[in-house]
């Protein structure tokens, strides 16, 4: 019994005469700036280790495409075709030089001004709106969220009986003695894509105000109260500033996907009447698959990412703002 206490106190005094030796060392500078840059060495392989998935889906899906799309755009391919003759800015210069590009520049930009706007203003409206209801709120959501994560082509080819000349808008308008030719019309016809595209989305950018109001502390508006701020003076100076970081992001989804559309005019009217609907992504895919021109359809491709880019970023710059709360 006495050797075994024996034993083990000299066990813990050799741990810790050990434990001091291991802090004395550690102590040092050199050794201390050793083991510093070690550990900040794990940390990067361990960020590095956690990037690498994304890294390697965007190389493959993002990076690799553009790139190769940028390649294609100096060059004249067929697709069908083994050569790609080297052609240099003879497609961006074909682009510019003719009118296919302004119309396509004037149809996105007018589509993108009705359809941004009118998603913003009603999802945040509807977001509002769940936010002030407690009981059956989720039920809600889900309906608002079902159009989003319907098929685009279900809903546009829903969308064009709704649209026709004897759909059920026009019998609601037969009422009233009128009748709108909604894709027939050069002046209504992308109006009504737009509130189409609108209604499928205003759901899920609703949820995304909705996750926002939701985070906002209670104690603010308690205070702007107390001062005597009315409901409109709250939302306007306190609500507004504290959205900044969702609205944001619903300005540059909305933004992407109003250059991108494709589903809706191909499928509702593809392009028509008279070119009124023709977008830069339909004219690619017509391009590229249908007239085999892989090479002016890449170019078309590279200036709307670019566009798209540029317009995301002066959006970032106007819209973000660092709101203290």
């Amino acid at each position: 019994m006495a050797n075994t206490v024996n034993e083990s106190r000299a066990a813990e005094r050799e741990e810790s005469s050990t434990g001091g030796l291991r802090q004395r060392i550690g102590g040092l500078p050199v050794v201390s700036q050793v083991v510093d840059r070690v550990g900040q060495h794990d940390d990067n392989l361990m960020g590095y280790a956690l990037i690498a998935p994304w890294f390697l889906w965007a190389s493959v899906f993002l990076i690799f495409p553009f790139l190769f799309a940028l390649y294609l755009s100096f060059h004249e391919w067929a697709i069908i075709s083994p050569t790609k003759p080297f052609v240099g800015i003879e497609h961006y210069v074909s682009l510019f030089t003719g009118d296919l590009f302004w119309q396509l520049l004037k149809n996105t930009l007018y589509f993108f001004l009705v359809n941004v706007p009118t998603q913003i203003v009603l999802a945040l409206g509807v977001a509002v709106l769940l936010d002030r209801i407690i009981r059956g709120r989720a039920l809600y959501m889900a309906g608002y969220f079902v159009p989003y994560v319907t098929s685009g082509v279900v809903v546009a080819v829903v969308f064009k009986w709704l649209y026709a000349p004897d759909g059920y808008l026009n019998q609601v308008l037969g009422v009233v003695g009128t009748e709108i030719n909604f894709l027939g019309s050069q002046t209504w016809a992308m109006p009504a894509i737009a509130m189409m595209v609108s209604w499928k989305f205003i759901g899920y950018y609703a949820i995304i105000f909705l996750a926002n109001l939701q985070s906002l502390p209670e104690n603010i508006y308690e205070s702007a109260s107390l001062d005597g701020a009315s409901e409109w003076q709250q939302f306007r100076y306190i609500t507004l500033p504290l959205l900044n970081p969702s609205i944001l992001v619903v300005v540059i989804l909305s933004t992407i996907t109003a250059f991108q559309i494709f589903t809706e005019p191909f499928i509702m009217t593809s392009g028509g009447p008279n070119g009124a609907t023709k977008t830069f992504v339909l004219e690619i895919y017509r391009n590229a698959f249908s007239y085999l021109e892989m090479g002016y359809a890449s170019a078309m491709g590279v200036i709307l990412a670019a566009m798209i880019f540029v317009i995301s970023y002066v959006e970032r710059n106007y819209v973000d703002q660092e709101v203290s709360v």
